[in-house]
């Protein structure tokens, strides 16, 4: 049986993560719409400790449409092999749900295809806050 924390102590902790986002933030090191979505008590505690990217222009996203994708090593997981078939629609939406939780800018411009990640955004493809940021900078995603 887990010791609950003293809500004081937790308290403490949460204002501490909002000086350093803020702080951040100030510096340049880390986006406004980030440090909020980082906050909101929505996203999961991995998430929030782990952070996620978004890329800056959304016609950056320059990944292919059709064929097959290389994913990178530290992106491979249970539901996303090494290699990814374009044309099974179940290995797409995987791959789309990791590049946008755990990839890089860089990685999510090399891999995700703007066209189709239009097609897929839908409820649940990330987690509600990360969804927020994307809208946000980019409404012709927003709806859909």
């Amino acid at each position: 049986m887990s010791t609950p924390i003293p809500r004081e102590r937790g308290q403490r902790g949460r204002d501490v993560q909002h000086e350093l986002r803020a702080r951040a933030v100030a510096e340049g090191r880390l986006a406004a719409d980030i440090a909020e979505a980082l906050a909101d008590p929505a996203l999961s505690r991995w998430r929030a400790a782990n952070g996620f990217a978004v890329v800056d222009d959304l016609t950056a996203l320059a990944g292919p449409a059709t064929g097959t994708v290389r994913v990178p090593a530290d992106l491979v997981r249970d539901q996303v092999p090494a290699e990814v078939d374009l044309a099974d629609p179940r290995a797409v939406t995987e791959l789309y749900r990791t590049v946008l939780a755990d990839g890089t800018a860089a990685q999510q411009a090399a891999l995700l295809n703007v066209s189709v990640l239009k097609s897929l955004w839908t409820t649940g493809l990330a987690e509600a806050p990360v969804m927020r940021v994307w809208e946000q900078r980019f409404p012709q995603l927003a709806g859909r």
